[in-house]
């Protein structure tokens, strides 16, 4: 999975823009186009204000729904 393809996914599933990203962390637009494109591997500190951002908790950056049902255990 690459980081920016999910930060992308989850973005647009809150209906967010990437200038709505900039104003709630304070990094600039073309950096966040730069991470949703893979131009630019961000840092942990720089993923925490993402996952504020966007209103999720920092794992779910690296998970897709998909990925956590498997992770579930199965019903008897």
């Amino acid at each position: 999975m690459i980081i920016g393809d999910r930060l992308r996914a989850l973005r647009e599933e809150k209906k967010l823009s990437q200038g709505d990203i900039e104003k709630r962390t304070g990094l600039l637009r073309c950096y966040i186009s730069r991470v949703e494109n893979g131009h630019t591997v961000p840092a942990i500190e720089t993923l925490e204000k993402l996952a504020r951002a966007l209103e999720v908790p920092l794992y779910q950056l690296f998970t897709t729904a998909k990925s956590r049902r498997s992770c579930e255990p199965a019903e008897a």
